[in-house]
């Protein structure tokens, strides 16, 4: 075994060998306290998942919105729980440094925790659009990505089925809906919002999908748009890079950003980052720096693009629910509230800085706490638009037990960007190429 981790799944390489017959287990049916919630299904990507500092990871899934809304209402969703370290290895807070200092918990996952359970929520980490309807698992998985699709929708056996089919054949009364964050993320890896999906090719997948659903289930759907992405702490403002190399040359940052080419108003992703190093130990040994690739930022003028493009498919996800008298969450405007105006929990104004309690160790992820808060957004939405009642989550009690809640961890007021290993996973899994190092099926 080299040092990278690998997660071994226990039946997925075996799904294509007997795709035509039934799964090798079930789980019980499921139950619900709230009516109209008997079968429900949640689809989309990581942020329904329950991922949480670059990783899928048994401790850390309920944790994440679905789980909550789901004990709140009183309704079963099973999940596809991945045991220790989680895939790939969970990011650790070592050191707060700055920069902070992470690291990959060590050990080997043994895969599906209940590979015998049909999990209910089968959103799969790394799916744009275009894989929830059509991304199936495969018999030999070989990519870290393949592998985190097989662990959720290939146990128990089954024909292979991507999210989209696979939410259809369970035939949900309630289905979730939250896709299109990595169609508008990748932007952000890139370093250019030329890099996002196409909105006229997001518009006919999305209409696709709806109608899919539509005519082949009797669901309600719940769905939510998209945050801007540009809001996440995986970016770091330049504002914030040129100081840094200030401080660490005793240059002025007027001539910090003329060096490196960037305004303070500009975002600086990994790419960036990593040049950013090179920077500064090129101005310690007396050279001049060279300036930031394109890739490694995103400049004032992309970032108002990236914007105009999440709001384009926040349109097209509008119409669709408008026309099908869906429920639409608007987490885009949720998200955007916390990330201006952040959040007083227990006394601590909460932000979306990094490790300013709203976001985890991989920038992108949110925290216990900031789960908590979207679980909520879910749950008032669901209350006024389906005369329900359901009981909001406790913000105040997980934020006391959350690890990476700034009251728990740092001094209060202090200031952290995300690391370069950090801002590394967060590509991984951006980008869907998570390496095949840390994971091999058994054969």
């Amino acid at each position: 075994m080299a040092r990278h981790q690998r997660i071994v799944l226990v039946c997925a390489s075996l799904a294509a060998v007997v795709m035509g017959l039934p799964g090798c287990g079930s789980s019980s049916k499921p139950t619900s306290n709230t009516p109209g919630f008997e079968t429900t299904v949640v689809i989309g990507d990581s942020l329904s998942a329950g991922f949480q500092n670059g990783s899928l990871l048994d401790s850390q899934q309920p944790n994440g919105w679905a789980s909550l809304v789901a004990k709140q209402g009183g309704f079963s969703l099973t999940l596809p729980l991945i045991a220790p370290p989680g895939a790939p290895a969970v990011l650790q807070l070592v050191s707060l440094g700055p920069p902070p200092v992470l690291q990959q918990a060590p050990g080997t996952s043994q895969g599906r925790d209940n590979p015998l359970a049909q999990p209910y929520d089968i959103a799969v980490p790394g799916h744009a659009l275009n894989d929830l309807i059509n991304t199936t698992p495969v018999l030999v998985p070989t990519t870290g990505q393949e592998l985190l699709t097989d662990a959720v929708l290939a146990l128990p056996l089954s024909v292979p089925r991507s999210q989209m089919q696979e939410a259809i054949f369970l035939k949900p009364t309630v289905l979730f809906l939250w896709i299109g964050n990595n169609d508008a993320l990748v932007a952000d890896e890139a370093g250019t919002p030329a890099a996002m999906t196409p909105v006229s090719t997001f518009t006919q997948e999305y209409q696709q999908l709806i109608a899919a659903l539509h005519s082949q289930t009797q669901a309600k759907l719940i769905i939510a748009n998209i945050p801007d992405v540009t809001l996440v702490p995986y970016l770091t403002p330049a504002a914030l890079i040129i100081g840094e190399v200030s401080a660490a040359s005793g240059l002025p940052t007027v001539a910090v950003s003329a060096l490196l080419g960037i305004q303070p108003g500009d975002l600086v992703n990994t790419t960036g980052l990593a040049e950013v190093e090179a920077a500064i130990a090129a101005l310690q040994q007396g050279h001049l720096p060279t300036p930031l690739t394109d890739d490694g930022f995103l400049s004032t003028a992309e970032i108002a693009q990236v914007q105009s493009t999440v709001n384009q498919y926040n349109a097209v996800i509008a119409q669709q629910v408008n026309a099908s008298r869906d429920v639409l969450v608007d987490m885009h405007t949720a998200i955007e509230n916390l990330a201006e105006n952040g959040i007083t929990i227990n006394g601590y104004p909460a932000t979306a800085a990094f490790l300013g309690g709203l976001f985890g160790l991989d920038g992108i992820h949110p925290t216990n706490t900031g789960y908590a808060l979207l679980a909520n957004v879910y749950i008032a939405t669901i209350n006024a638009s389906m005369k329900t009642n359901i009981t909001p989550v406790d913000v105040s009690t997980v934020a006391s037990a959350d690890p990476l809640f700034p009251p728990n961890i740092k001094p209060i007021g202090s200031a952290i960007r995300i690391s370069l290993a950090a801002g590394r996973r967060a590509d991984e899994v951006i980008s869907g190429k998570i390496p095949a190092a840390w994971s091999e099926p058994r054969r």
